[in-house]
């Protein structure tokens, strides 16, 4: 029977030609019983998932479906065994043939026919193109910028920590920095130091402007001590309000698009929904496992996504926190999330390297790729469906709405834990696990400067200022010394050729007065000679 077997491998998983069907009966099967039926059956199924029969694959595991029709990118098979993405599989082995693998490739983009009977389906590919943004359009009169807020840091250390969080305003060219006790605002066209906003609480791990980006959520604490949420205006730097009351820091927030509620999840592996208006706990979820690291209201404030340690992906109805879709396909910790402008999809990012897109009527994963080696730390739209997302590999990327990379920036010497799209979308900010924050034009990823998460204090500036005055009033002075010393040297030099060309002209004179009497005496002579000669 072994040899039987081995025959019709050989004869099966052999590469078709262009015309033939390649089915998962006649060519895939023979290939996942030598490779995979050993963990991955219907008697031992590793991960929920099971490959010996078409149904039970199509069915996919406990993290989701593993193959989609006609979707290489998407398919975590072929991402698996192709060792595009991690774990490698099979485990502890060399990468299948790619005689193989190009046999996988044909079944998956050909449809992901059973047999030689079964027919391509013609059904409609999901549209990844954006609708109208539903979070609002841009508020009436000048967008949102600090008006004379202190500029005084909080708290200065010579080397800063780690980037936890970076917020860019939706309409105005203004980007936030988290840093100890402290955020830091700055003109995101200029670089400038616009204001600081203190956070007494501890580590701000989380900042978010409002939908309309009047408003500044802040949110952090102390780990395995306190944590809170507090929303400012952004024009003041006034607190408004501050909701939780945690015993752990709070490590995900947001605020809907009405203002009135905050949702905050952290250490603690609960959901709290809180009003902004009276402070009131609206709604616990409870059905996380592991310490939840995002949570984002979509911009309709319809819908609430939360992300957790252990690759739990859910959405909830915002205003009931009844469960409305869990999205299974991260095989490790959800980092981050984003919603699409127009709230249809939703972005993730994952430890295990990979940005998904879900849709959110079915609750489907429509488009998957391997974002950063080692793991996404984040990911977040622009206002016209860009993506941007920071990563393990030490690099900042920036894609289309359909997950076609665009364009890498590097530079960091550290994993890059978070990035974000200017209000506009020309300049791409990000910063990495040393505190460096750099910013670059996102066209053509030329690096035009850095932000300073701990900027020095007023005195400190005031003496740099200072010290930069005297140093220019010293090498103001020393050009002038430089000028006049150059000014005398040159005068020097006329006199010279002043004096040369007055001694030129004196030889010339009695060289033409010599040659003038020369002449004379020549004629005198000739005069002479022809007196005698008579």
């Amino acid at each position: 029977m072994f040899a039987v077997d081995v025959v019709v491998y050989a004869e099966d998983a052999k590469p078709a030609d262009q015309t033939e069907k390649i089915t998962y009966d006649d060519h895939v099967r023979p290939i996942l019983r030598e490779h995979c039926f050993s963990c991955h059956n219907q008697n031992q199924a590793k991960g929920g998932l099971a490959v010996d029969t078409f149904g039970k694959l199509m069915e996919g595991g406990s993290s989701g479906e593993v193959v989609f029709d006609g979707d290489l990118e998407s398919s975590r098979l072929w991402a698996l065994v192709s060792h595009a993405e991690e774990p490698y599989m099979p485990p502890n082995q060399d990468r299948i043939a790619d005689a193989k693998l190009e046999v996988l490739r044909k079944w998956i983009e050909g449809g992901l026919l059973e047999n030689q009977g079964s027919k391509v389906s013609k059904k409609k590919r999901t549209n990844l193109a954006m609708a109208a943004p539903s979070g609002g359009a841009k508020p009436e009169g000048p967008a949102a910028m600090p008006e004379g807020v202190w500029k005084q840091p909080v708290v200065y250390t010579e080397r800063p920590g780690a980037v936890t969080a970076i917020a860019s305003s939706p309409w105005a060219p203004l980007v936030a920095l988290a840093g100890q006790k402290q955020i830091s605002l700055y003109h995101s066209e200029t670089n400038e130091l616009l204001g600081v906003m203190p956070f007494p609480e501890g580590i701000p791990y989380v900042l978010k402007f409002s939908r309309n980006g009047e408003l500044l959520l802040a949110a952090g604490g102390r780990g395995g001590h306190s944590g809170y949420a507090a929303l400012y205006d952004v024009r003041t730097g006034q607190r408004l309000v501050r909701v939780g009351d945690e015993l752990d820091a709070v490590l995900a927030a947001d605020v809907n698009d009405t203002h009135t509620m905050i949702a905050i999840g952290g250490p603690l592996r609960i959901v709290r929904v809180y009003s902004t208006e009276t402070g009131e706990l609206l709604h616990e979820i409870k059905k996380h496992t592991d310490w939840i690291y995002t949570v984002e209201f979509s911009p309709d404030g319809v819908l609430l996504a939360t992300g957790d340690r252990a690759n739990g992906l859910f959405v909830w109805e915002a205003e009931t926190a009844r469960e409305y879709l869990d999205l299974r396909g991260h095989t490790d910790a959800v980092c981050d999330v984003s919603w699409r402008p127009d709230s249809n999809v939703l972005a993730s990012a994952s430890k295990d390297g990979s940005v998904k897109l879900w849709e959110m009527v079915e609750g489907k994963q429509i488009k998957s790729w391997g974002a950063h080696g080692g793991g996404a730390n984040s990911v977040a739209y622009t206002q016209d469906g860009r993506i941007v997302t920071a990563g393990e590999d030490k690099t900042v990327k920036t894609w289309d709405g359909n997950g076609a990379a665009q364009r890498t920036f590097g530079g960091f010497a550290e994993p890059a834990m978070k990035a974000v799209f200017s209000h506009d979308g020309k300049r791409v900010i990000g910063g990495d696990w040393l505190g460096q924050v750099r910013v670059w034009q996102s066209e053509d990823g030329a690096e035009l400067g850095g932000l300073a998460a701990n900027p020095p204090t007023l005195k400190m500036h005031a003496e740099s200022t200072a010290a930069a005055a005297t140093a220019a009033v010293a090498a103001a002075e020393k050009a002038r010394a430089d000028l006049a010393a150059a000014e005398n040297v040159a005068k020097q030099k006329q006199a010279a050729v002043e004096a040369a060309t007055a001694k030129l002209t004196a030889a010339n004179t009695a060289a033409q007065q010599a040659e003038a009497e020369r002449v004379a005496a020549d004629a005198k002579a000739k005069q002479t000679a022809e007196t005698l000669v008579k």
